[in-house]
């Protein structure tokens, strides 16, 4: 099995990602025991006994720390698809909005869509930004916010800080928490948590106020799409049942034609000279078969859109076992 694995603000070795990095987090400040001031525009540079006391420029101060969730566990495995040498990972963000993220290494901060950011009820308009560079070498203002979770499998990360922009990056802020090995030949990304962050899940500590409030009304949500759900599938049903009683009837109707068609096939049968021969007879048959046929293809029809309902049942059920599952999860 090969596998390569990454260091905070390396490129992957076996598919070099070609999106540079976009995005900084401003320029943090901070005093060590000696009283000697030190600026840095990267987070993680700063050691983390100082972190707490961070100060930080007009580019936006970071009101919450991002934390590994308790529930993490030491080694996760996830498969990943690659389109050229690009890897995507699937994720889940506030434990509810499923997302694709490109992983990109070269990215200081975790950036979502502005859609994505809307869905969650964000409104990027409002929300503080962040300098950042785009591939152009432009330097551009990215709104900002904290998502209680980001999630990519059983890896959840807590109070993480996403640029809004119009791409999805996984960038170091996410992965930083993590050894990352990437597997090329089985597609598989093992996300390992680092030593420091497995010995302080021995000591459980308490949720926030804030991830309590935030997973409250993200259970709150998921009931509403629960009720939503349920709604739409009794909808589904009850036009299923108009339909199967609309078949009913065009059977009967098919078979009183059928019955009407075969008598007057049996009374032509031995019709054969110009004298016996009723041309309004063979006219009336005609008509009972076009109508025969257009009632199969009636039914026919009617049975497909059967199928396409119960499909959409289907998906709607599994949607909602979706979000009773993330309910059972966040209590």
């Amino acid at each position: 099995m090969k596998c390569v694995t990454l260091k905070m603000g390396l490129f992957l070795v076996v598919c070099t990602i070609s999106l540079p990095s976009m995005l900084c987090a401003g320029y943090y400040k901070w005093k060590d025991g000696n009283g000697n001031v030190h600026f840095t525009d990267n987070y993680y540079a700063v050691p983390q006994e100082f972190r707490t006391s961070l100060d930080q420029d007009s580019y936006g101060k970071r009101n919450v720390e991002e934390t590994l969730s308790n529930k993490t566990p030491q080694r996760v495995v996830v498969h990943f698809k690659r389109k050229g040498n690009a890897i995507f990972v699937n994720a889940n963000l506030n434990w509810q909005h499923p997302v694709v993220f490109h992983l990109d290494t070269g990215a200081t901060n975790t950036m979502i869509t502005r859609s994505d950011a809307l869905a969650l009820g964000i409104d990027p308009d409002t929300r503080p930004s962040m300098k950042g560079y785009i591939a152009d070498g432009s330097i551009v203002d990215f709104p900002t916010a904290v998502l209680s979770s980001i999630a990519v499998g059983d890896a959840e990360v807590n109070n993480i800080t996403v640029a809004i922009g119009s791409v999805r990056l996984l960038g170091l802020n996410f992965l930083n928490e993590f050894q990352v090995n990437i597997d090329a030949t089985s597609g598989q990304l093992v996300l390992e948590r680092k030593d420091v962050r497995a010995e302080r899940r021995l000591v459980k500590e308490p949720e926030s106020e804030f991830i309590r409030e935030e997973k409250y009304r993200t259970i709150t949500d998921l009931e509403n799409q629960i009720d939503q759900l349920e709604i739409g599938i009794e909808s589904r049903e009850k036009i299923i049942k108009q339909i199967e009683l609309d078949i009913r009837l065009t059977e009967e109707k098919k078979s009183k034609v059928e019955s009407v068609l075969k008598g007057s096939q049996e009374s032509t049968r031995f019709e054969s000279s110009d004298i016996s021969f009723d041309s309004g007879k063979h006219k009336r048959m005609a008509k009972y078969e076009e109508a025969l046929s257009n009632l199969e293809r009636h039914i026919s029809i009617r049975r497909d859109e059967i199928a396409l309902y119960l499909r959409q049942i289907d998906q709607l059920n599994d949607r909602m076992n979706h979000c009773d599952q993330m309910i059972l999860e966040l209590r």
